[in-house]
């Protein structure tokens, strides 16, 4: 007898790809876009409950405080993630910043992010555009 859903072993759920939790957390920022928070919330919960503490958990929490107005809570769920030198991490810090207008703060962490990921400096780029400073300062 098949089934037609296919079960993960225990063992394997840290070992979950990152193209599935880019996925889910693509899933989380489409529920924003509708603001749908709760729902969000809901998708992050289970993207952590899989790869817990994961980059794109922390992101995804991170997102759904943003739309839900709470950018200090972004901030607390964004400041592991910088700490460590992510470059994911910090563009969305960087955003939550932005957000909340604390612009000297969100240059500082702009000028710390590790380049060479194409999608990060692609962010990094949209944000030399809001500052002149930092867009003279890297050559973009």
């Amino acid at each position: 007898m098949s089934t037609s859903c296919i079960s993960v072993a225990p063992q394997s759920l840290a070992e979950i790809g990152v193209s599935l939790r880019r996925h889910l957390a693509e899933a989380a920022f489409l529920a924003c876009i509708s603001n749908d928070v709760e729902r969000a919330r809901r998708i992050a919960k289970g993207l952590d409950a899989i790869a817990p503490r994961s980059r794109e958990a922390v992101i995804a929490y991170a997102v759904a405080d943003l739309t839900a107005g709470d950018v200090e809570a972004a901030l607390e769920q964004l400041g592991p993630l910088s700490d460590a030198k992510d470059a994911y991490g910090m563009v969305f810090q960087a955003l939550a910043l932005h957000l909340a207008g604390r612009l000297n703060e969100r240059d500082a962490v702009l000028k710390r992010i590790p380049g060479g990921e194409t999608d990060v400096d692609g962010l990094v780029a949209a944000f030399g555009k809001n500052s002149v400073r930092y867009a003279i300062e890297r050559d973009i």
